[in-house]
């Protein structure tokens, strides 16, 4: 099994470290402020035409920037990522989806047969560092996501059967296998190839701390993880118009912290997750036309291994189901807070997406449905825990450490699974080692995780419940890119077809540590032939991924508990902002806009 992150190395300096400043130390000293993004929010006045904005800072501290990875999912990398990276395609506040006009000069299906789609990117359109953007990172992006554990909209990418470059990599041929309606969810936003493919650890760590090239009108001028702030400068490289504020201070702190910067003036916009009593202040003190909830593009879903271990019989996920009260798992993970959440009652739908919420068509809370389920898996309870012949159905349950709501929310979990004599055992870990290095693996029985996913519902659908694949392509797929030359420029303008493979050209295979499929979107290794057919059909055009929501209940792959919902609110100055409608704040968050904003 390869280690995506280099974190067992880390962890060996870091106890090095710690055994020698243990040593060196003069006693009496203060204990080191540890870097949980969390502790603080300054006071130090911003320069000039600097925005500052203030973000949930007791979810934890960032893991990564990558946008693609699971692992790294946060409101904060989501808003940097959409302020620096360039992308195909951006949707705006009303939910429109259109042509990134700066990176895309002119973009159309080209071909029915085969199914093909034609990008001319502009000619200045470049990375921050002048390597022009070209098609190596279409095709780099597209190999990295089907080979990569534990990755975000990966189901699209699967059809593409080949991508060609032209014209200097700038007019970007992309053929797929089947039609796909839904093409423009692609290649939004694109990573720096030709830093990743050169970076130690590539993909996996390039990204972890920082990302250090932009293509957008912003770029990262540092973070700091002591203090939990990330400073975003205006991009001078930018071809097109540049941004509004000059530049962008996202500082992440406790909610109670941010609420009274924010009345004083510090913090001209909020974006978190509070308490109940922190929620509270904050209808006390911000005007109602100031301040909105919006959804996170997410669910909080406690995943089941469908392929190894107890969980792999669908007896025990249902019986796992029956012994867990949701309400009280969801109270758990929203502190309190009566609008911090949706119920999720499709496996394929967010809430957002629909107008009434409603309980999932399954049965949970119920002590004699989960004894019920257990006695059909072979288990019998004679003592505190079920057993099947003399075995304790003992489960472990991993979750994001540095998060206390998710370590609350599992804590529930173990409790009432041991009220129906399951013995859970709890797993805390750093989320790219328990996402990419275990759950993606098949290693762990259950995963408590923050699943972000994208506005499609069939392509989402199909990343998070299609068929892991041993061959990361599909049936006839090849990339095909010129070769880099010397000064970030491409060779042949024309790139014959070549031969179709089964190996990406990325920095990982396609396979686990024992030969099984790695795990990219779907976590829970589910695959059944009916539903894989709902899926792919939905994927293409001709059906819905509402058709698999009922088979995927009953089996239960996943058992979602909550979609989060978040708190935006401005100052009086930024006010304009929020007077929009802004139904796409729900799946780009309230940030993506965020450089069209006026100056401060």
């Amino acid at each position: 099994m390869t280690t995506t992150r280099g974190n067992r190395v880390r962890l060996i300096l870091f106890v090095l470290a710690a055994v020698l400043l243990t040593a060196c130390t003069p006693p009496n000293l203060p204990a080191p402020i540890a870097p949980t993004g969390g502790s603080s929010v300054s006071s130090t006045p911003p320069a000039p035409g600097t925005l500052v904005v203030g973000l949930d800072g007791t979810a934890g501290s960032i893991t990564g920037f990558n946008p693609y990875a699971i692992a790294d999912y946060s409101p904060a990398a989501q808003a940097v990522a959409s302020l620096v990276l360039p992308s195909a395609f951006v949707m705006a506040p009303d939910g429109s989806i259109g042509t990134a006009a700066d990176v895309v000069d002119w973009v159309a299906v080209t071909s029915l047969e085969p199914f093909t789609v034609t990008y001319l990117l502009d000619r200045k359109a470049s990375w921050s560092d002048g390597t022009p953007i070209t098609a190596e990172d279409f095709s780099y992006l597209r190999d990295q996501l089907l080979a990569q554990p534990g990755t975000v909209g990966s189901a699209g990418y699967r059809l593409i059967s080949a991508i060609r470059s032209r014209d200097a990599g700038k007019t970007v041929e992309v053929e797929f296998s089947q039609p796909f309606p839904q093409w423009r969810t692609l290649f939004s936003p694109l990573l720096p190839s030709h830093l990743l493919k050169d970076s130690p650890g590539g993909w996996s760590s390039a990204l972890d701390s920082d990302l250090p090239l932009s293509a957008n009108r912003y770029r990262m001028s540092s973070y700091d993880a002591v203090t939990g702030q990330i400073t975003l400068a205006r991009n001078d490289k930018y071809w097109a118009t540049p941004p509004g504020p000059a530049a962008v201070v996202l500082r992440l702190g406790r909610p109670s912290d941010l609420l009274a910067a924010f009345n004083r003036g510090d913090v001209q916009a909020l974006w978190f997750a509070p308490d109940a009593r922190t929620a509270q202040d904050l209808l006390d003190q911000v005007p109602a036309d100031r301040r909105t909830t919006v959804a996170t593009p997410s669910s909080i879903q406690l995943v089941l291994n469908t392929q190894r271990g107890p969980t792999a019989d669908r007896s025990v996920r249902t019986a796992i189901a029956a012994g867990l009260n949701l309400d009280q798992l969801s109270a758990e993970l929203t502190a309190g807070w009566p609008d911090g959440g949706r119920p999720v009652a499709s496996q394929v739908a967010l809430p957002v997406e629909d107008a009434t919420d409603s309980s999932p068509p399954i049965v949970t809370d119920d002590a004699a449905a989960a004894a019920d389920d257990l006695a059909a898996a072979g288990y019998t309870r004679n003592g505190l825990y079920v057993a099947r012949q003399g075995e304790v159905l003992r489960l472990t349950l991993g979750y994001p450490s540095g998060q206390p709501r998710m370590a609350a929310a599992a804590r529930q979990i173990r409790d009432q699974l041991g009220a129906v004599g399951i013995e859970v055992d709890l797993l805390p870990d750093a989320a790219p080692d328990l996402i990419e290095n275990t759950v993606a693996t098949g290693d762990l029985d259950l995963a408590l995780v923050n699943l972000p996913r994208g506005p499609q519902d069939d392509a989402a659908a199909a990343t998070a419940f299609g068929c892991p694949r041993t061959d990361p392509r599909g049936l006839g797929s090849v990339v095909t890119t010129t070769p880099r030359a010397s000064g970030g420029t491409t060779g042949p303008t024309t790139v014959p077809t070549t031969e179709p493979t089964t190996e990406p050209t990325g920095e990982a295979g396609a396979d686990g540590a024992d030969g099984a499929a790695v795990r990219t979107g779907n976590l829970s290794g589910y695959c059944q032939a009916g539903t894989q057919q709902k899926l792919t059909d939905a994927l293409t055009g001709s059906g819905s991924a509402a058709a698999a929501d009922p088979a995927l209940w009953a089996q239960l792959p996943v058992l979602p508990v909550v979609q989060p919902q978040a708190v935006f609110a401005v100052s009086p100055a930024l006010q304009p902002v929020l007077d929009t409608t802004h139904p796409g704040w729900s799946w780009t968050g309230p940030l993506a806009g965020l450089a069209s904003w006026p100056s401060p």
